[in-house]
C-alpha cells in the first residue's frame, strides 16, 4: 500500500510541476566581438531573445561604451525596439572600444554582458560634437501577452489523473 501511495503522490508532484523558465540572452550583436569598423556613426545593436522590460522613464536597459583611453564616450539608457536594444554612436577615435550592457529580461531579471570592437579611422573623420543621442524617455513596459486558455486541458489532466489513481489505489477482488 505504502508503494501504491508513493506513486501516486509522485504522479501528482510530476502532473503539477512547471517547466524552468530561462532568462532572456543576446542571440546577436554587432558589431562582434573583436569586429574592425571604420570610424563613423556606428549602430550598436543587441538583438535578445525576447522582449526586455524598459521601465516608464526608459531606464532599466543601460549601456555604456568606452574608447581606447578609457574616456566614456556614451553612458545611458538602451534604446529598446521590440526585441533589439539599438544605440547609434559617432565615432572618430581609433582603438580598442568597450561596451558594456545590462537589461532587464522579459522575466524580470537582469541580464549583462560585454564585448570589444575595434574602431579604424584611416579617412581622417572628426566625429560631430553636437550628435544627439536617442531618448529613452518613451518607452513603456512592453505589454504582457494574454494567457492561452487552456484551463479546460487543466481540469481534463486532473480528471484523467484522480480516475487513473482511484483506479489505481482501489482494493482487488479476490476470488
Amino acid at each position: 500500500m505504502k508503494h501504491k501511495l508513493w506513486i501516486a503522490v509522485m504522479a501528482l508532484a510530476l502532473a503539477f510541476s512547471q517547466p524552468a523558465l530561462a532568462h532572456d540572452e543576446v542571440v546577436s550583436q554587432s558589431p562582434t566581438d573583436g569586429e574592425v569598423v571604420s570610424a563613423g556613426v556606428i549602430e550598436i545593436r543587441l538583438e535578445f531573445s525576447g522582449v526586455p522590460i524598459s521601465l516608464e522613464d526608459g531606464s532599466g536597459n543601460e549601456i555604456e561604451v568606452t574608447g581606447p583611453t578609457g574616456e566614456i564616450a556614451y553612458s545611458g539608457c538602451l534604446p529598446i525596439e521590440g526585441n533589439f536594444g539599438i544605440l547609434p554612436i559617432d565615432l572618430d577615435e581609433a582603438g580598442s572600444h568597450s561596451v558594456s550592457w545590462r537589461a532587464v529580461s522579459s522575466d524580470g531579471h537582469p541580464i549583462s554582458g560585454n564585448f570589444n570592437f575595434e574602431v579604424e579611422n584611416t579617412s581622417g573623420y572628426v566625429a560631430d560634437p553636437a550628435f544627439s543621442f536617442p531618448e529613452c524617455g518613451q518607452n513603456l513596459i512592453a505589454p504582457a501577452e494574454e494567457p492561452a486558455d487552456f484551463y479546460w486541458l487543466l481540469w481534463l489532466s486532473l480528471g484523467i489523473l484522480a480516475a487513473g489513481i482511484f483506479f489505481f489505489l482501489r482494493p482487488k477482488k479476490r476470488i
